[in-house]
């Protein structure tokens, strides 16, 4: 193979390259794993968010529990005071005091209703949750084992590409893989053309004939003298 069919060669498998690592990049697996990923990390953030209110509403609950319990015994004790006093005044004021104490723990255990209607409705919530991130997690494996099968696939190919390119490269003088290295890298992946009558394969611009002979006229490649690029005139060289 000549320098020329080489440089083209090296060029062919860059790009198979480049399009196999775009289309690998661009599988609608992998978005889509992405987007289940994302939507795992919000519906795991809600879980979080339900734990902490469930545990905060316990919290609020026993807190409620506690005093009503409190109150209770306090009431007990109250009602064997007025019980035991022969003091008109003072049972009026003790009964007073119970009747306060009977009204805070009407209010405590009105809240106390409520309190566990909410948690009851959090933990609903939070069993649907655990539900969806279950579905969420197998919805993922299938997508990541569909990924790796079709983007295995693409991996298996850029490898053997990727061998064949490093075969080629080798082919080449140090000085023309420089140059084509150079010219691919400011040129967006397209480091060489070929000459077609007039015309650079690589920028498509239609060149002078005294320029198109200079080409024919020298070494097998040359360069573009429009879009600076190597320009390969000829892959087989005359004898």
């Amino acid at each position: 193979m000549t320098q020329a069919a080489s440089l083209l060669r090296l060029q062919e498998l860059d790009l198979a390259i480049l399009r196999s690592n775009k289309r690998l990049q661009e599988l609608p697996e992998k978005q889509e794993i992405l987007a289940v990923r994302t939507k795992t990390r919000d519906v795991t953030e809600l879980h979080r968010k339900a734990d902490l209110l469930v545990h905060k509403l316990n919290h609020d609950l026993k807190a409620h529990q506690d005093e009503i319990a409190s109150l209770t015994e306090k009431l007990a004790t109250e009602q064997e005071k007025v019980t035991a006093t022969s003091d008109h005044r003072a049972a009026q004021s003790i009964t007073r005091e119970m009747d306060g104490l009977r009204r805070r723990q009407d209010k405590l255990e009105m809240e106390s209703l409520q309190l566990m209607e909410r948690i009851e409705k959090a933990t609903a919530q939070i069993v649907k949750i655990d539900e969806a991130l279950t579905q969420l997690a197998e919805k993922d494996a299938v997508l990541v084992a569909q990924f790796q099968k079709v983007g295995g696939a693409l991996q298996k190919d850029i490898k053997a590409l990727e061998k064949e390119r490093g075969e080629v490269a080798l082919l080449l003088a140090k000085e023309t893989l420089t140059r084509y290295e150079q010219s691919r890298e400011s040129k967006g992946g397209v480091g060489v053309g070929r000459l077609e009558g007039d015309q650079c394969s690589a920028c498509r611009m239609s060149l002078p004939m005294e320029r198109v002979r200079e080409l024919d006229a020298g070494p097998d490649i040359g360069t573009c003298p429009q879009c600076r690029r190597l320009i390969v005139v000829r892959t087989e060289s005359p004898e």
